[in-house]
């Protein structure tokens, strides 16, 4: 996998995550006005159709430039303010605008009778009031009617390039368009739109900054869309975390359970995720003192519902129960040493008790242990081609036919 072979992605570089963030900005924005002009009218168009400009029989681009160069922006009779960033913005136009001066818009779209004006935003920040008042007062016209105001998340704009891309039939429009696609998707601004083979890969090499930051963020926002979809059905779960990834992991987690905070999740049985490069593994774990404690009362009191919840698990799909004992061996390090397996077909009752016995007894006699219910792991194969809403979805049906045995182990 090497990011930069897409023709917009660039080396970022050193600095600060502002200055990163500013170049992304500018990168972004320089990528979208070139697609749409050198895309020519079969893209740009249908973009302009898209925020509200129809029936424009010429476009001209111009990047962070105050005002167009002939005849200000304010004389055309249909003007947008067209605001993308990377989440649904809350800004809303206030009485006054800002003075001008203010305002140094990212882009413009234009041509006879018309004017966009582009402001993007790739980070986590909003658009300031000021900031687009000063692009509003800019766009004011005492001859026309006031400027329309278009908000955009770089989502709605990856999926509007990609519902385009199978109408268009010159093959270096097809390149451009989905070069530009992959571009927002590797640089984080299309969110989680389905697993693709580079999301695998990754763990081969792991030894691309660039593409570790690109994976870490397409499982958080994986992670967020599931913990939605599982809220909706199983209240139990109203925060999930993702861990930290290294250049040295050789998978990426994510957590689901109470909170915030999230550690009340690490006190009780919750679920859990983990990819890669052999793909997604979904599992039950138990794995702080107060979680342990609580599988041990259940063992010992509840210990006949415990195996029925198991077993009705197992008739939709055989899983394994892994038993670890763990050593400390100090601050923030421990080991964990394998100690039992216990496949769902021994729970039956044709199986008899044995193996169910002995694993129940040495839940009891570890000092300290890890639990985990770990299912198959689905490979890359079965992953790649489902959308993002069917992958989620993929998720959030194994979790909630856990849930039953989760509720067990929480009491």
């Amino acid at each position: 996998m090497d990011l930069h072979h897409n023709v917009f992605y660039t080396y970022r570089g050193p600095g600060t995550e502002a200055d990163r963030d500013q170049q992304l900005e500018n990168n972004v924005t320089k990528a979208l006005i070139n697609t749409l002009r050198l895309g020519g009218e079969a893209v740009w168009r249908p973009f302009l159709a898209w925020v509200g400009i129809a029936g424009a029989t010429r476009a001209d681009f111009l990047l962070q430039r105050r005002d167009l160069p002939s005849r200000n922006a304010a004389h055309r009779r249909h003007r947008v303010l067209l605001g993308i960033s990377k989440s649904k913005s809350a800004w809303a136009p206030g009485v006054r605008a800002g003075p001008t001066y203010e305002s140094l818009p990212d882009a413009w779209i234009y041509g006879d009778g018309f004017a966009v004006l582009v402001e993007s935003k790739v980070g986590g920040s909003d658009f300031t009031p000021k900031h687009m008042g000063a692009h509003l007062a800019r766009l004011a016209s005492a001859e026309h009617a006031p400027p329309k105001i278009v908000l955009r998340t770089w989502r709605d704009v990856h999926g509007f390039f990609h519902d385009l891309l199978p109408s268009l039939t010159d093959a270096a429009t097809l390149l451009l368009v989905g070069q530009f696609i992959q571009f927002l998707e590797y640089s984080d601004m299309s969110g989680f739109t389905g697993f693709q083979r580079d999301h695998f890969d990754y763990f081969l090499l792991h030894d691309d900054d660039d593409a570790r930051r690109w994976v870490r963020a397409q499982i958080d926002d994986f992670a967020a869309r599931v913990q939605t979809g599982l809220y909706k059905v199983e209240p139990f779960y109203e925060d999930c975390h993702v861990g930290n990834l290294k250049r040295s992991d050789s998978h990426c987690w994510a957590a689901f359970g109470p909170g915030p905070p999230f550690k009340r999740c690490e006190e009780r049985a919750h679920q859990s995720i983990s990819l890669s490069a052999a793909g997604l593994r979904m599992f039950v774990n138990v794995e702080t003192k107060p979680a342990t404690k609580r599988l041990k009362g259940v063992v010992e009191h509840c210990r006949d519902e415990f195996r029925k919840a198991l077993r009705e698990l197992h008739a939709v799909e055989p899983f394994q129960l892994v038993l670890d004992e763990v050593f400390v061996l100090g601050p923030m390090r421990s080991k964990a040493t394998p100690k039992m397996r216990l496949h769902s077909s021994l729970l039956a009752d044709e199986a008899g008790g044995d193996a169910w016995n002995a694993f129940a007894d040495t839940v009891q006699r570890l000092p300290k242990l890890y639990f985990c219910i770990d299912r198959p792991v689905v490979p890359p194969l079965k992953l790649i081609g489902l959308s993002g809403f069917d992958a989620v979805q993929l998720v959030v049906k194994t979790f909630q036919r856990n849930h039953a045995v989760v509720k067990v182990l929480n009491g």
